[in-house]
């Protein structure tokens, strides 16, 4: 497996030349809802800089316009460059209940329809098949939706098992986010640590053609 990182702007300044000693990828904060994340340009680049395989995540909010955050992710693979050789984007798909309360499960059939959209309009964009992230749990609550399986899973779960759970319907993972509150050289503070399960020429494989 290989290392590396997903990060977004409330963590500051990150010295590239360190996180690289020690991964191989990041993901960087595209956009949370319908905001651009601030420090996008300076992460993607920075990480791109150093060496690391590079991708763009967007965290979906289920409380805003789900068309004006399909525009705006394509306006942050824009802004950032992404294109030949970059990591496919991700659409990150999970509740927020500080912020936008707790889940409705009445809400499912609407909320999935603003994934679908969302893949559909970033697919074309990136001219490749998105990534998408979420865990087990929340997949559930969602009623297991058919037909998300076609795309690459980045699935969370926090645990020293060997292995993740994975949500229902994915048979196999690419990214596993396994720690919430890691320690990386160059990053402030705690953050997200990650793994790709394969090699440099499976992840090399996985980028945008």
């Amino acid at each position: 497996m290989l290392n590396g990182i997903d990060v977004h702007d409330a963590q500051g300044p990150i010295k590239w030349s360190q996180v690289a000693n020690n991964n191989q990828f990041a993901f960087v904060r595209g956009a949370y809802g319908t905001r651009l994340d601030a420090r996008l340009e300076d992460n993607f680049s920075g990480a791109k800089a150093n060496g690391l395989a590079c991708g763009l995540y967007h965290f979906f909010r289920a409380t805003q316009d789900f068309q004006k955050q399909a525009d705006l992710m394509c306006q942050a693979l824009q802004k950032a460059g992404v294109g030949k050789g970059d990591l496919p984007p991700v659409l990150d798909v999970e509740d927020n209940p500080n912020y936008d309360g707790p889940w409705d499960p009445a809400n499912n059939g609407k909320y999935i329809a603003g994934l679908r959209l969302w893949l559909a309009q970033v697919s074309n964009a990136a001219k490749c098949k998105p990534i998408i992230y979420t865990r087990a749990g929340f997949w559930s609550v969602l009623g297991n939706p058919a037909g998300f399986d076609a795309y690459p899973l980045w699935v969370a779960h926090y645990t020293s098992n060997p292995a993740p759970t994975l949500p229902h319907g994915w048979a196999s993972y690419a990214f596993w986010q396994y720690a919430e509150a890691g320690t990386t050289p160059g990053v402030p503070g705690s953050g997200d640590l990650d793994r790709f399960n394969g090699q440099q020429a499976d992840l090399d494989k996985l980028r945008i053609a």
